[in-house]
């Protein structure tokens, strides 16, 4: 009887089975999928009754259109094989594909439900995209025709600059690098920070576009702090992505239409608002100016010398009133009749005492009168110009204080005490004069 060590007994099982077990396809479902940090994907498949492990080393998946999901029911190709270190026998799988569209869009239409009821597509958590955003980051391949017409549509709307963030829009990686891209959009600071990102990739099969429906994708889309347009596929493709972002374009080339303004547009719509704005200084102007030319607004010197004209005319009135009742006062006691002991009144000396000592009052309250009024007028601009000052003033009256303010002029109005000199400036001038 031939004898064999354990070692050979499981090679020999191992050669007989992959031998006699390869190239099998098979129909099965998904189920506990680990995703290990080598690149392998390890996972179970099963039916109703029976369950094997299974294998699918990182080369395979690279070739795949479709990534590995939980639930997900495959047709595969493979190799039975075994693991002669725990006497398990597991399938290699080497190629698969879902087992139909139906399935695919069953666990996608579960997933979109999933997520939804968590409120990751509710309308109230989307952040507004700025209307003219300073720097576009776009998450996408850095080659084929999805950039550059992106950048050329961009570039005849509204120039910007753009930072571009190279992706695999397919496959296995593209998920990670989308990831990835999305969060280190957000780790940056300062100039090189994005206002809005895109993600973008041009139209393909429904598995091609199979990354963008993946559950880290819609939860990356949602956690950035940054704005995102999602731009994938042509305008009847929708994906979870969609669902997630704070806007959905149609196409890329729309995505960048969404991004920018019109320039055309923006101009006319300022040209507009700068032309109602004219309108609305130039009338204001004018209504200011008739109150200004009305008589209801006088200047300081018209006002103190009414103020000094009507001192006068009080003061004349009071003199006039006081010399009149010391005459009633003084007819009023030389017709009073004193029997014995006679005294003599003297009415005369006692009414030149009050005339000196009213005059002497009011000429007191006067002369402070006239020096305030002096000291006020002292203080007009009308003095400050006698002094050979001027009074710098825009073509339509208007004071001018600042030397930017006289340099948009191209009048102005020197007011000197004796008169105004006219004052134009060359356009090519970087001074008054």
């Amino acid at each position: 009887m031939e004898e064999y060590t354990v070692t050979k007994l499981s090679a020999l099982i191992k050669r007989s089975i992959e031998q006699n077990f390869d190239n099998i396809c098979l129909k099965a479902e998904i189920s506990a999928l680990k995703l290990h940090s080598s690149g392998h994907a390890y996972f179970t498949l099963k039916d109703e009754e029976s369950v094997i492990d299974a294998v699918c080393w990182k080369w395979a998946l690279l070739k795949q259109k479709t990534k590995l999901v939980d639930g997900m029911k495959i047709k595969c190709i493979g190799q039975v094989t075994t693991y002669p270190k725990s006497s398990k026998y597991q399938f290699n799988v080497k190629a698969f594909e879902p087992e139909g569209i139906g399935e695919l869009l069953k666990m996608l239409e579960e997933r979109k439900q999933r997520l939804a009821k968590e409120g990751l597509f509710d309308a109230s958590r989307k952040k507004p995209i700025p209307k003219i955003p300073r720097l576009i980051g776009i998450i996408t391949s850095p080659t084929g025709a999805v950039i550059k017409d992106m950048m050329h549509r961009l570039t005849q709307r509204f120039p910007r600059d753009i930072l571009l963030w190279p992706v695999n829009v397919q496959g296995v990686d593209a998920v990670n690098n989308i990831v990835h891209a999305i969060e280190g959009f957000n780790n940056l600071t300062g100039e090189v920070r994005p206002d809005v990102l895109i993600v973008a990739r041009g139209g393909g099969s429904f598995e091609d576009l199979m990354p963008f429906n993946d559950e880290a994708i819609v939860r990356a889309v949602v956690a950035s702090d940054i704005p995102i347009i999602s731009a994938v596929g042509h305008e009847t493709d929708t994906t979870l992505i969609d669902y997630a972002s704070d806007l959905r374009a149609p196409t890329p080339t729309a995505a960048a239409e969404f991004a920018v303004p019109e320039r055309v547009e923006l101009a006319s719509q300022l040209s507009r608002i700068f032309s109602q704005l004219n309108q609305a200084i130039i009338s204001k102007i004018k209504h200011n100016k008739l109150l200004l030319s009305s008589n209801k607004i006088m200047s300081l010197q018209n006002i103190i010398t009414q103020k000094a004209q009507l001192s006068d005319f009080t003061f004349e009135k009071l003199i006039n009133a006081t010399n009149k009742n010391i005459l009633d006062k003084k007819i009023r006691i030389s017709n009073v009749k004193i029997s014995a002991p006679k005294i003599d009144f003297k009415t005369d000396e006692i009414y030149n005492k009050l005339i000196y000592l009213t005059s002497t009052s009011f000429d007191k309250f006067k002369m402070k009168f006239q020096l305030s009024s002096q000291a006020l007028e002292n203080c007009s601009y009308s003095k400050i110009l006698d002094k050979g000052f001027a009074l710098v003033e825009t073509g339509k009256g208007r004071p001018i204080t600042s030397a930017e303010t006289a340099m948009s002029q191209t009048y102005m109005e020197l007011v000197f005490s004796d008169g105004k000199v006219t004052v134009q400036r060359k356009p090519t001038q970087t001074t008054l004069f």
